[in-house]
């Protein structure tokens, strides 16, 4: 397994890599032999068989026409054999078989034309040269019929060795890759094999044509017991991809099997036994081998994505699983140990796309959650984020990367541009649920509601364990006044996924539906188990509820501490309209529409939510409120209609 077997001159350009191969790399044979018989020489060739691979990888052939101008009839038929992606070569023997019969008929024909056509009268050197070139034109035609009857021969043993393949009886378009087991004898070798697993997927993930889970959704299967079908089951998927993997020194073995979950039929296994150095490539072969298994047609690009990979540092990738396994869990600690991790990744490797993606996304997280007042991180963040795009101009996470960065304070949150780069990260991988994430809450935060919760639906399909996608939908539920069911959302999501954000708006919706008693229990149990409200968030409902109780000397006391606790920090726009919204509640206008033009003009215009919140009613029939409104409208039609892009 895993080696390159066969004669170096013929063989296919998967079969010189060591890939899996089928009918189409027979076809590829056929159409190096047509060549070499028609032209008299190979279309690949080199001084050793390295060179000889690397021309039929990388290089195409002279055109047959131009090198044997008198078969052009067969120029068509031999060019599309020899097609480096298998996808647009002869997909059958009997494809092949076809056209030969029919170039071989009108080839007979033509000889036949030229045997039989009539000789000039004419006499003299001009006749002699004339019959002279009907001859050879004839020859040229039988040699070439005689050739393409050998072609004929052969393809058609082909499709009778092959015979026609037989799909799955159920088309497979949803997989899951299952934590891979870790055989290494050694416990410290976990992380590696997690990161086998989160590579592969995210290899998988970058094919349009299926939905793969993620990464946090199978995680929770690592070393169970239950059976294929029941997880299957649970993950919503037609297949299972499973697997070992072996690591001793800078040597792995991977250990693959595709499973059919309704079935439980191995469709594929294999195993590959390679230098760490060529672990992208050995993801790239493994996710191309599946695609093959369930016949899925990859794109150009696709093909592309899945045939280039590059040789990568072995200390670099261990610090690169370190560090995005630390990325995984949302503390200060685990970022600042991320950060260390992915920089020396980086130092190692400079030329690592993925670890200065990864980078860029640890440094947005510590800006935006827990050091707003570090300002180079800022700068740390778009330099990490430019170079994996120099580097890798169709890595997603880049552009994902690059949408948090540019949807921040410093920014001035321009939401077009965040969901430009969010959907360009989902067209790359349709699968990176985190991308879905934070576009929709782009698009709840200026208002797009409905559009917000599309994309929640499918980030939860492709990982129903995305708690931030969870906590978004129950948000949006809330910015909609429907406050029943967004409190059943919001408190089945674990608070500790993000206290402040699920807390504040569990507190908000029992406000909303008057259960004001309820709310104030809730949030000073809130602020007990959290003490630190280090956006305010907590503070600025103290001086709602305040505010509705009448007691307006202590709401306008936690306004004041609500601003000093969250300033700075990326959501600081929720604690801001918590402020609008006490103000209102005071019947004091000018502060309160002061307050919904600041977090409006601070990446929180949302026009369907000030529309429907009861808590804004004092503020009606004010003119400033209705001039607000009315630009508000324009920018949220605005978005409405500019926005109105193909589904991601």
């Amino acid at each position: 397994p895993g080696m390159v077997m066969g004669t170096v001159a013929y063989m296919s350009p998967e079969q010189a890599r060591g890939l899996p191969v089928d009918v189409r790399t027979d076809v590829w044979s056929l159409g190096v032999v047509l060549y070499e018989m028609v032209a008299g020489r190979k279309p690949f060739s080199g001084e050793t068989s390295t060179d000889v691979i690397i021309s039929i990888v990388q290089r195409e052939p002279e055109s047959l026409s131009k090198v044997a101008p008198e078969a052009r009839p067969l120029h068509r038929i031999v060019m599309k054999a020899l097609a480096k992606d298998p996808n647009l070569r002869y997909q059958t023997a009997e494809e092949i078989v076809t056209d030969l019969k029919s170039i071989k008929r009108e080839l007979e024909l033509g000889a036949d034309r030229e045997r039989y056509k009539p000789s000039s009268s004419t006499h003299g050197g001009h006749s002699l040269l004339n019959q002279y070139a009907t001859r050879r034109r004839a020859i040229v035609f039988a040699v070439l019929a005689t050739v393409v009857g050998v072609a004929l021969f052969s393809a058609v043993w082909l499709s009778r060795k092959w015979g026609t393949a037989t799909p799955p009886a159920t088309a497979i378009r949803s997989l899951a890759v299952l934590p891979m087991v870790n055989i290494s004898g050694d416990q410290e070798q976990d992380y590696f094999a997690e990161g086998m697993t989160e590579t592969l997927i995210a290899g998988l993930a970058r094919v349009a044509a299926f939905r793969v889970t993620s990464r946090t959704s199978v995680m929770q299967f690592k070393g169970s017991q239950k059976p294929l079908k029941e997880i299957a089951r649970e993950l919503n998927v037609g297949a299972v991809v499973e697997g070992s993997v072996q690591r001793i020194e800078d040597k792995i073995t991977v250990a693959v099997r595709l499973i059919d979950a309704s079935t439980e039929e191995h469709l594929w296994t294999e195993t590959y036994n390679r230098d760490l150095r060529d672990v992208l490539t050995v993801q790239n072969e493994i996710a191309t081998a599946i695609t093959q298994a369930i016949q899925i047609k990859l794109t150009p690009q696709e093909q592309s994505r899945l045939t280039h990979a590059r040789r990568i540092n072995p200390a670099a990738y261990d610090d690169f699983l370190r560090g995005r396994y630390y990325l995984n869990r949302q503390t200060k600690a685990d970022n600042d140990n991320a950060i260390q991790a992915l920089n020396r990744a980086v130092a190692s490797d400079p030329e690592f796309a993925a670890g200065w993606a990864e980078l860029a996304q640890a440094y947005v997280w510590k800006l935006f959650l827990f050091a707003p007042d570090e300002k180079d991180l800022h700068q740390k963040a778009f330099v990490a984020v430019e170079k994996a795009l120099a580097l890798d101009p169709d890595l997603p996470e880049a552009y994902l990367a690059r949408g948090r960065l540019l949807w921040t304070p410093a920014n001035h949150f321009p939401h077009d541009k965040a969901i430009q780069e969010y959907r360009r990260a989902l067209a790359l991988n349709p699968s990176l649920d985190e991308a879905r994430n934070q576009l929709a809450l782009v698009l709840s935060h200026v208002g797009l509601l409905d559009e917000a919760r599309a994309e929640l639906e499918k980030a939860l399909a492709t990982n129903p364990s995305n708690n931030l996608a969870r906590f978004r939908v129950g948000e949006v539920l809330l910015f909609q006044s429907k406050h029943e069911q967004a409190l059943a959302v919001l408190r089945n999501v674990p608070p500790e996924v993000n206290p402040s954000l699920v807390g504040h708006q569990i507190v908000f919706a029992l406000f909303n539906l008057g259960r004001k008693e309820e709310a104030a229990a809730t949030l000073e149990k809130f602020l007990k188990d959290y003490p630190a409200d280090n956006r305010g968030l907590f503070t600025s409902l103290q001086a709602i509820l305040a505010a509705s109780a009448g007691q307006h000397g202590e709401a306008e006391e936690k306004i004041q501490a609500a601003i000093e606790r969250g300033k700075g920090f990326g959501h600081f726009h929720h604690t801001g309209y918590h402020i609008a919204c006490a103000y209102a509640i005071m019947d004091r206008h000018e502060q309160a529409i002061k307050w919904l033009e600041s977090v409006s003009n601070d990446g929180f215009p949302c026009y369907a939510l000030f529309e429907r919140d009861r808590n804004l009613d004092n503020l009606r029939e004010d003119a400033r409120f209705q001039a607000l409104m009315s630009k508000l409208k324009q920018q949220w039609e605005h978005y409405k209609k500019t926005l109105e892009l193909p589904p991601s």
